[in-house]
């Protein structure tokens, strides 16, 4: 490893209001298959360039009381050492893809998602279908409190991304196994794309 002492961070919550299918079980069903697929890599000699911290929050629902608590108690060590942090909540729910982001991490967006195979049209990736139905890259800034990338961002002011993917058929399997490549080859980049990242303050 060239930078074990950065981490780039995945995490998910796992408690829901009620029986969870979507949020966050879409989201949990996602988060266990990068660890999966990260395990397969390594097992064949793959080393990461960076530490993964991949992470399972409670009591999302009652205000981020997990991921808070976690940002708190350590709060100098991922102020200095965490490159970014990956957000997955609802993976795979209503229509169409939907991004978010802090500035610095756009490019990663746009870049992970020329990468994957669009799960219905034959020959183009997610990011083709994006911008066709979007009318361009939307990339919404992530000014909201209602997911565990808040207290990594409004607290400690580490880069985030919140990534959910849908469509009319929320269940499709072929819908989680492209959002799960999404989320892998994020986190991928995130080990061998060095960042000049800005402070908290820069923009």
């Amino acid at each position: 490893r060239e930078e074990p002492d950065r981490y780039v961070i995945l995490g998910n919550h796992r408690d829901a209001w009620t029986y969870g299918a979507v949020d966050p079980n879409s989201g949990t069903a996602a988060l266990l298959d990068v660890a999966r697929r990260l395990g397969i890599m390594l097992r064949s000699g793959w080393t990461p360039r960076r530490t993964i911290i991949l992470c399972s929050w409670d009591a999302e629902e009652f205000g981020m009381i997990g991921s808070t608590e976690w940002v708190e108690e350590n709060l100098g060590d991922l102020q200095s050492k965490a490159v970014a942090y990956l957000n997955v909540d609802c993976a795979v729910q209503g229509m169409g893809l939907f991004a978010g982001s802090t500035p610095q991490l756009d490019k990663l967006l746009i870049d992970v998602t020329r990468q994957v195979k669009d799960p219905d049209v034959e020959g183009k990736t997610v990011h083709d279908t994006w911008s066709t139905m979007n009318g361009g890259i939307n990339i919404e800034r992530l000014a909201r409190t209602d997911s565990d990338f808040a207290p990594f961002l409004h607290h400690a002011g580490i880069p985030c991304v919140d990534l959910y993917y849908g469509k009319e058929n929320f269940l499709d399997i072929i819908l989680h196994l492209t959002l799960i490549s999404g989320w892998k080859s994020m986190v991928i980049h995130c080990f061998f794309v060095i960042w000049l990242l800005p402070k908290f303050g820069d923009y």
